[in-house]
C-alpha cells in the first residue's frame, strides 16, 4: 500500500528525462543522476542542480510538495501498521516529524549506470534501517500490555491515541539514537527511451522495491 501510493506519486511528476546529449549541460551519466535524484527527493528533501537539468521538472517548490507527500503516505502507512484508525492531527504532526529524522538515517548508494538498447539499469545498494523493525520485536508487546492496563474509563479515543501514539514515537526515537542496519540489499532500476518522444522513463518496479527496503517494519 505504502510503496504504491508513494511512488506512483513521484513517477507522475519526474518520470520523463530529456534525451541523452540534448545539451551541454546534461551530465554524462543522467540516467544515475536522475534516480539519485528521485531517492534524494523522497527521503532527504534534496535535489540537485544535475537532477533538475535532467528532468523536465522547473519548480523546485514541485519537489519539494512531493517529498511532504511521502511523508504523509508514510505517516498513513504508520497508522495503518500499528493498528490506529485515523491519526489525530497532533498525532500526525509528532508522527510526521518522527519520520523527517528518520528518513535522514537512510543509506542507499546509486550506482553508475549500465547501457542496454535504448534503456539504462541503475543498480541502488540500500542498507534498511532497523529502528521500527527492533521497536517491534523488542518493545511492543510489552508496550501495548502497559497501555491498556493504563487505560482509563474516563478516557476518550483521542486522548488514549494521543498517548499511544506518543508512546510509540518515544520508543522509535529512543532507537534512533543507536541506529542499525541490515544486511545490504541491491536493487535495480530501469530507465528506458520511448521510441515516440525520446524521452525516458522509468520502468518496472525498481522505485517500489527500494522504498520496501529504506526502513523495515
Amino acid at each position: 500500500m505504502k510503496q504504491s501510493i508513494k511512488i506512483c506519486a513521484m513517477i507522475l511528476l519526474l518520470s520523463s528525462l530529456f534525451l541523452t546529449g540534448c545539451g551541454p549541460d546534461t551530465p554524462p551519466d543522467f540516467a544515475q543522476v536522475y534516480v539519485r535524484g528521485i531517492l534524494d527527493t523522497l527521503y532527504l528533501g534534496e535535489y540537485s542542480e544535475d537532477f533538475l537539468s535532467v528532468t523536465d521538472t522547473k519548480d523546485p517548490a514541485l519537489l519539494e510538495a512531493e517529498y511532504e507527500t511521502g511523508l504523509e503516505t508514510e505517516a498513513s502507512y504508520f497508522a495503518y501498521y500499528f493498528g490506529i484508525d485515523e491519526l489525530t492531527d497532533t498525532a500526525k504532526e509528532r508522527v510526521l516529524d518522527m519520520y523527517r529524522e528518520l528518513y535522514q538515517l537512510a543509506r542507499y548508494e546509486v550506482h553508475p549506470s549500465v547501457a542496454g538498447e535504448n534503456s539504462y539499469t541503475v543498480d541502488v545498494t540500500v542498507e534498511p534501517l532497523d529502528v521500527i523493525s527492533r521497536v517491534v520485536a523488542e518493545d511492543l508487546d510489552a508496550f501495548a500490555a502497559e497501555q491498556k492496563a493504563a487505560s482509563s474509563g474516563d478516557m476518550t479515543g483521542e486522548e488514549y491515541q494521543e498517548r499511544y501514539v506518543q508512546g510509540l514515537v518515544a520508543l522509535i526515537q529512543a532507537k534512533m539514537n543507536e541506529p542499525g542496519y541490515h544486511e545490504p540489499v541491491t536493487l535495480t532500476v530501469e530507465v528506458t527511451e520511448d521510441p515516440e518522444d525520446g524521452l525516458y522513463y522509468l520502468q518496472g518496479n525498481g522505485l517500489a522495491e527500494i522504498d520496501e527496503q529504506i526502513i523495515r517494519y
